[in-house]
């Protein structure tokens, strides 16, 4: 239980540092954001594809956010007022901002490529396992129909969130670090499996936008889409920024997630509590 509480704690402090950063410039994440939500939007709502066209663009966004991030995290200064509106139209064309350099091209593609692949994968096995009950109404199925489709959609939740974890500390560790895109696949996963706690608490708040999407469009669906548009353009970059926040605890304090006998042999003895380090 202790340690559930530490890692708490940690999850709250990247949230807070990520909020931080995020106010240092809030016009150009905000934008970000915003033209995020409006691009998932859109692609979800193509039959068959949509799924699979998001799982293509989300690397690309993410790695753009992330390099964003960067940028705005090393100038340490607050967005003067005279930039606010050039750094807001430049906001969406800032999400293809992986692809400015040559050598960052291969490395993007192999992670949307893996994201979509897959996605893919998940989508066939679902169909193949499930059939048509996955698409059918499910308070006609019988029991055992509807338990081996529930059994279905966890596993499926699963995958995605084995995918999310494998790729959110491998963009920054191969966009930022420049270290090769593969092995920062394992990195990645071995790093969220030790701060599942803190992670799942940055994953509550970025599910927060789509379920109270959910429930405004009961009374409206536009009032659910606005809904969605006007808080995940602050509840994306944020949550965005959190990532960004603990990759830099996570990876600039030598790792303290590593084994113990990793740690010894490369002589670490940083402790968890010192990765909480404000921005």
């Amino acid at each position: 239980m202790e340690r559930f509480w530490k890692h708490l704690h940690i999850g709250q402090r990247w949230l807070l540092n990520g909020w931080q950063l995020f106010m240092r410039n809030p016009w150009l994440l905000g934008g970000m954001g915003l033209t995020s939500a409006v691009v998932l939007s859109v692609l979800e709502l193509i039959p068959l594809l949509g799924a699979l066209l998001i799982a293509l663009v989300a690397p690309v966004m993410l790695s753009s956010i992330y390099l964003s991030l960067d940028t705005i995290y090393r100038h340490n200064k607050t967005l003067p007022g005279e930039l606010r509106l050039p750094a807001l139209k430049q906001s969406p064309q800032q999400l293809l901002y992986v692809f400015r350099k040559e050598e960052r091209v291969l490395p993007a593609v192999a992670a949307s490529v893996l994201s979509i692949s897959v996605v893919l994968l998940i989508h066939l096995l679902l169909r193949l396992v499930a059939g048509q009950a996955w698409v059918a109404n499910w308070a006609s199925l019988n029991f055992p129909t509807l338990l081996g489709v529930l059994t279905m959609g966890l596993l499926a939740f699963v995958c995605y969130v084995l995918l999310a974890a494998s790729l959110i500390y491998a963009l920054p560790l191969t966009f930022l670090r420049s270290e090769p895109l593969m092995p920062s696949l394992r990195q990645s996963l071995k790093a969220s499996r030790h701060f599942t706690i803190a992670l799942l608490l940055l994953l509550g708040v970025l599910l927060l936008p789509f379920l109270l999407s959910l429930l405004a469009a009961g009374l409206s669906p536009w009032i659910g889409y606005l809904l969605w548009l006007v808080i995940g353009s602050v509840t994306l970059p944020v949550v965005a920024a959190a990532l960004y926040c603990s990759y830099h605890d996570i990876f600039r304090t030598r790792d303290t997630w590593m084994p113990a006998e990793r740690r010894r042999h490369s002589g670490d003895t940083v402790t968890e509590e010192k990765t909480l380090r404000p921005l």
